[in-house]
């Protein structure tokens, strides 16, 4: 095969089986560990301390296409390396980056012993787990928030254990990425020469995303606003539109704060990627900070060079299905996009991913196309081309 016809997924996902959880100690795989409870209305899905309702029709009406997703006709949940390899080249992927899947959520309690302790016993799994595949598979080290001691332990275990990207909380009410006390990390990632991932959906945003700064809330305020959410879940959180539309446009705030606030322009060879956000807003966002740097140059933070060429130097945001990203590539060229099946998601492409790929095809240039579905992933990343081409589908 010849390394222009690889596919590299960047955004795969692997599920905490029972496997991980026997890692986990006792007390507090009781209390962070999954559960299910059968209503009348749903199942409750109580993980990390927090329990959503997954709908009756949820279960029923379900399609062949629907059934291959959520590992739902995977009971290893994508640790059986075989199987794996074998849906995904079904889906045309060669080569992936991998999350996790109930773990996303880390960091949306403020709970560091929780949230540190289940980030170490992760890493050393997921770790020991794809270790046989390398060569395609590309475990994502995750390193909590809450305190950034914490993080700068945790990031220093990743990578001396060889983790070639770090996944930071795409948003952290508590300790915004604007904050002087992450210079240590800013340091230590960019030294590493490893990309950090904000992959959306995870740290406090949780089953919602506001766009808000709680720096200007009264602790009445904040109390009125979590008896409000309780009054009006009193048992369970319920996925709404707000979940995953606000949950993806969280992507931009990693943009915004480590940009505006000078991260980048500090530590100029620090990479970062936003991931599952989709790419539409991408445009939009460059060109806002941008405008407002020039508008607002009397008031705001003074930066040496234009706000988006920050993130065209730096950043990269994924996608899997987003033809307003597309259109816009002429604004934000195609070297900061890179696509992702998010298996096995159902908001991802698989098991249908071709079709999408012909529909990116079809709105590209080929040497575009070439970069979206793998040679920026594989710069970004550091996979081996000639390695896949040599041998994209057998065993290690």
């Amino acid at each position: 095969m010849h390394v222009h016809d690889l596919v590299i997924s960047a955004d795969g996902h692997v599920d905490e089986t029972e496997a991980f959880w026997e890692r986990v100690p006792d007390a507090l795989r009781e209390r962070a560990g999954p559960s299910y409870e059968e209503r009348p209305e749903g199942a409750l899905y109580t993980v990390l301390g927090e329990t959503v309702l997954q709908p009756v029709d949820v279960f029923t009406g379900r399609t062949d296409a629907d059934r291959e997703r959520e590992f739902r006709n995977d009971l290893t949940g994508g640790t059986d390396l075989a199987l794996r390899r074998a849906k995904q080249l079904a889906d045309g992927v060669h080569a992936e980056v991998i999350f996790p899947n109930d773990l996303l959520g880390l960091g949306g309690v403020h709970d560091p012993e929780m949230n540190f302790t289940l980030a170490r016993v992760y890493n050393d799994w997921v770790r020991e787990l794809f270790a046989p595949d390398s060569v395609r598979c590309l475990p994502v080290g995750l390193v909590p928030t809450d305190h950034i001691e914490g993080a700068l332990a945790e990031a220093e275990r990743c990578l001396a254990a060889g983790f070639r990207s770090l996944m930071l909380p795409c948003a952290n009410a508590w300790l915004p990425y604007d904050l002087p006390a992450y210079e240590p990390l800013w340091s230590l990632i960019e030294e590493a020469g490893v990309p950090v991932n904000f992959h959306v959906f995870t740290g406090n945003v949780s089953f919602s995303a506001e766009f808000a700064t709680l720096d200007g809330m009264t602790t009445e305020q904040f109390v009125a606003r979590r008896t409000a959410a309780a009054a009006h879940t009193p048992e369970h959180r319920v996925e709404r539109l707000s979940t995953t539309v606000l949950g993806m446009a969280a992507g931009m705030s990693p943009v915004v704060h480590l940009t505006g606030s000078g991260v980048l322009e500090r530590h100029p060879n620090l990479r970062f990627v936003i991931t599952e956000a989709e790419a539409g807003w991408l445009a939009w966002a460059l060109h806002a900070m941008d405008a407002m740097q020039d508008r607002r140059r009397l008031g705001l933070q003074a930066l040496p060079m234009k706000a988006s060429d920050y993130f065209l130097r730096q950043g990269a945001a994924t996608f899997s299905d987003d033809p307003i990203a597309l259109h816009n590539i002429d604004f934000t060229g195609a070297d900061c996009l890179m696509w992702g099946n998010d298996y096995p998601h159902d908001e991802g492409t698989y098991p249908r991913s071709e079709k999408f790929r012909a529909e990116i095809r079809a709105s590209v240039t080929e040497g575009q196309a070439r970069a979206i579905f793998g040679g920026n992933a594989a710069r970004v990343y550091g996979f081996d081309l000639d390695a896949l081409a040599r041998n994209p589908g057998s065993g290690p």
